[in-house]
């Protein structure tokens, strides 16, 4: 993590108005986004979604409205995760849209700011509460094949660099399908290509899909994109029935040990291992750094 003089610096340039993930990528003297990069950009920017919707919905509810129904037309499933979930205002539109009866829906993002905002913007806006948790996509607290449908919407694109290791761990928890909405390089105008580079954007989602041997059923760029120099396509990744084996009735795992967590309400629990990780303000708290060891607690 970063240095409070760091942060201070970030602090300043959030308060300007300035890009903060651009700051720390010339710091850091990286081409792409490092993890801690990405989550303190997150972290300052947390409640600008929530308020930019409020302002203008007619945006955020025309590109969800595509985006749920691409999802509707992969048949009936029970469970549905958005990955880098944000503050939920695009899963608020999707899940609304929908129509299917769910068992249960799940959103993680890297940001604990985030969720919070995104809870409380829920309260108001959906019946069903969902199951929202702190992680990053390079170790996601989930069984194998544990949701029936895995969705993203543009929260791979500030990964640049890191497509591989994401999308395997993406495929592994997700039981049918994986529904990427993300920039698309390749398809995408010299103009939005130029743009994508210099934000140290994921620019290898497909091409690294098709290179892991993946069943890419569809590909497309959406009518609509909120940026068009950020143009969104679906790309739908239908699992094989053959790619994993085992199967289980579990949905959290410790990121750590890989082994199963318990809810026990204030804490999440890896009884094997004996490591526990931290719920705050009913939001579990499921990064690698967020362990602690806990021989004693049961």
């Amino acid at each position: 993590m970063f240095s409070v003089e760091v942060l201070n610096q970030v602090e300043k340039i959030w308060e300007e108005g300035g890009n903060i993930a651009q700051f720390l990528r010339k710091l850091e003297q990286n081409v792409y986004n490092s993890k801690e990069a990405i989550l303190i950009s997150y972290e300052y920017q947390s409640g600008t979604y929530v308020d930019g919707y409020k302002k203008n919905p007619k945006n955020i509810n025309t590109y969800a409205k595509q985006l749920s129904d691409e999802l509707k037309l992969l048949g009936g499933f029970k469970t549905i995760l958005e990955c880098g979930v944000g503050e939920a205002t695009t899963f608020k539109q999707v899940i609304g849209n929908l129509d299917i009866p769910l068992k249960n829906s799940y959103g993680f993002d890297i940001s604990w700011s985030r969720l919070k905002v995104g809870m409380d913007f829920l309260k108001e806006n959906i019946k069903n509460n969902p199951n929202f948790f702190v992680a990053d996509f390079s170790s996601i607290p989930l069984c194998d094949n544990s949701i029936d449908v895995v969705y993203t919407s543009h929260s791979i694109e500030p990964n640049g660099g890191n497509e591989k290791l994401i999308l395997e761990e993406l495929y592994r928890i997700t039981k049918n399908y994986l529904v990427l909405f993300e920039p698309d390089y390749e398809l995408a105008s010299d103009e939005a290509k130029i743009r994508m580079e210099s934000h140290g954007y994921a620019i290898h989602i497909a091409s690294t899909a098709k290179m892991l041997g993946y069943n890419i059923i569809k590909r497309k760029l959406l009518e609509y994109s909120i940026n068009p120099l950020n143009p969104t396509s679906v790309i739908v990744i239908e699992k094989s029935s053959n790619s994993y084996k085992k199967e289980s009735d579990d949905i959290f795992q410790c990121p750590i040990t890989k082994t199963k967590l318990i809810d026990y309400g204030e804490i999440y629990f890896a009884p094997q291992s004996h490591i526990m990780y931290p719920v705050i303000r009913n939001i579990p708290c499921l990064l690698k750094t967020q362990a602690i060891f806990g021989f004693k607690y049961l």
